[in-house]
């Protein structure tokens, strides 16, 4: 009985020796749990603002791609028109807002501008078509769920509506959807060709200009009017 008192009595009187080591132990856990913690969130830190340059970086291309876009457009009105500077910029870039709301080539856009109205926007045809790309009241209606007809920034809208419809009706065939803008789509093929052809020429004469000494467009968007309908989506 003495014996094992003893045996107690020493393991009882190990536990104050032990209790630094435990206790060291303790606060190297704890500290290595707190670097650990703090290492894992400097690296989420990095990694969200690495996200955020990369995000900046791709709106600062984005924003250099719309500008040098805008300046070939707003060179080429100037050029081409006698409409003043301050309209010539506003025409500019609802033709581009307009180009890749709807994911179309804003170079032909703007072609059909030229062919249609000479970029003036209060343009009125000899059927009562409006605006930049000559709308009729009824394409517009038919395009438009709601808008001002008499606005040209509303037949811009309409036209480029009605234009994506074309495209997508002709399988993005540039030429068939351009005969069908000026003529009416409810034609075989050969009979809308024919008489649409005077219109396309024009376009493609006006398209051919615009991309003459841009060959960076060329490579974007083909070097002819043939398939250069649409613009963006792969881009998008």
């Amino acid at each position: 009985m003495k014996t094992q008192l003893v045996k107690i009595d020493d393991s009882i009187s190990t536990i104050p020796a032990l209790l630094p080591l435990c206790l060291g132990l303790l606060i190297t856990l704890f500290f290595s749990v707190f670097y650990i913690m703090q290492f894992q969130s400097l690296t989420e830190l990095l990694t969200a603002v690495e996200n955020t340059l990369t995000q900046l970086t791709e709106e600062l291309e984005l924003v250099r791609e719309v500008f040098d876009e805008a300046q070939k457009i707003k060179d080429h009105i100037e050029r081409r028109s006698k409409i003043n500077s301050e309209q010539g910029q506003e025409i500019t870039y609802a033709i581009l807002h307009c180009a890749r709301q709807k994911r179309l080539n804003p170079y032909l856009l703007l072609a059909i501008a030229e062919t249609e109205s000479s970029f003036h926007p209060q343009a009125v045809g000899k059927v009562g078509e409006r605006g930049l790309i000559q709308v009729r009241y009824g394409t517009f209606k038919m395009m438009m769920k709601e808008g001002d007809f008499y606005h040209w920034r509303d037949t811009l809208e309409a036209g480029a509506n009605y234009l994506v419809y074309l495209l997508e009706r002709f399988k993005g065939n540039t030429i068939l959807a351009l005969a069908g803008y000026n003529a009416g789509p409810n034609r075989p093929h050969e009979r809308l060709l024919a008489i649409g052809r005077p219109y396309v020429q024009k376009v493609a004469t006006n398209y051919t200009r615009i991309l003459r000494n841009n060959e960076d467009l060329r490579t974007i968007y083909g070097p002819d009017l043939a398939g250069s309908g649409w613009g963006y989506t792969a881009r998008a």
